[in-house]
């Protein structure tokens, strides 16, 4: 799911880049979370222990939202994890915020869906969107009557034996199914699939060099190691601009493996690119070709 708000940082405008709440349920099924107020989901300082957790949950928009920031995405111990979008955390007829509802169904042992469904029926014109895993990775998503009303909406839901994911998002555009562009991502690392996308990262500052054509090329991390520009004018600017440009091609050892996605907007100094302080503008997301990404 990081994966997928990353995407939608350098996919989309709009609702994104800002507050940003991750919830784990750890190896011990503990709930941990990790929160911060600006900066999206690159600025969450995630221990690498979570890369393993069989339950994780996300919900990001815009920046400096009520404390405490665990409001928006509840969780239990044990239980599971009730996030979603729009105002989750909206209190319903008894005072209980929707997604603490949700999550108290969890633990009275209803599966995800169902407890959804019984709250945002109970709810029609909340403003709310919730998605609900259970500690056994059952899935349970949906919007509320007033929420389904909206034409900013994506959604994006898939389920196996093994695996599950579901995701909501309101008030971020982009080019094509943003939902389904999202959603493919981030179930392709769910599974260890070979992904059809991946990020770019700019660590280091690289000389832009003169070319007949743009490329981006990169390690076998997704390093960027060097940039070339048909653009004559790039190299001598002074200011924070785009080193890559849309649909740039994308090299790994000279071999072409992809183009660019999204854009590279960094600081350019000196005849190079330079990284900024944001993470996120560092990144790039490139389409990959039928190869080992």
């Amino acid at each position: 799911m990081h994966d997928a708000v990353l995407g939608a940082e350098l996919l989309g405008r709009g609702a994104i880049g800002g507050f940003a709440v991750m919830a784990v349920l750890d190896a011990t099924g503990a709930l941990q979370y990790r929160v911060t107020q600006r900066g999206g989901v690159c600025a969450l300082e995630m221990p690498a222990s979570w890369q393993s957790a069989r339950v994780a949950a996300i919900i990001s928009s815009g920046p400096d939202r009520p404390e405490p920031l665990t409001q928006f995405l509840a969780g239990a111990g044990g239980v599971g994890l009730v996030t979603g979008h729009r105002l989750p955390n909206t209190q319903g007829e008894d005072g209980t915020a929707l997604n603490r509802a949700a999550l108290d169904r969890l633990a009275e042992g209803q599966a995800p869906q169902q407890a959804v469904d019984a709250v945002l029926q109970a709810h029609a014109e909340w403003d709310a969107g919730l998605v609900a895993i259970d500690a056994q990775g059952r899935l349970g998503m949906a919007n509320s009557a007033r929420a389904r009303r909206r034409d900013d909406l994506g959604e994006f839901r898939r389920a196996t034996a093994g695996a599950s994911l579901g995701l909501l998002h309101n008030s971020i555009y982009a080019r094509g199914d943003l939902a389904a562009q999202l959603g493919e991502l981030a179930w392709s690392r769910l599974r260890g699939l070979a992904p059809r996308s991946c990020f770019l990262v700019l660590v280091d500052a690289v000389p832009l060099v003169s070319a007949s054509r743009d490329c981006v090329h990169v390690d076998a991390q997704g390093t960027i190691v060097a940039l070339e520009t048909a653009n004559p004018r790039l190299a001598g600017l002074d200011r924070v601009s785009t080193a890559v440009y849309l649909g740039a091609d994308v090299r790994r050892d000279g071999v072409l493996v992809g183009a660019a996605a999204t854009e590279l907007y960094v600081r350019i100094r000196a005849g190079a690119a330079c990284p900024v302080a944001l993470p996120a503008q560092n990144r790039l997301l490139a389409r990959m070709n039928d190869v080992e990404a």
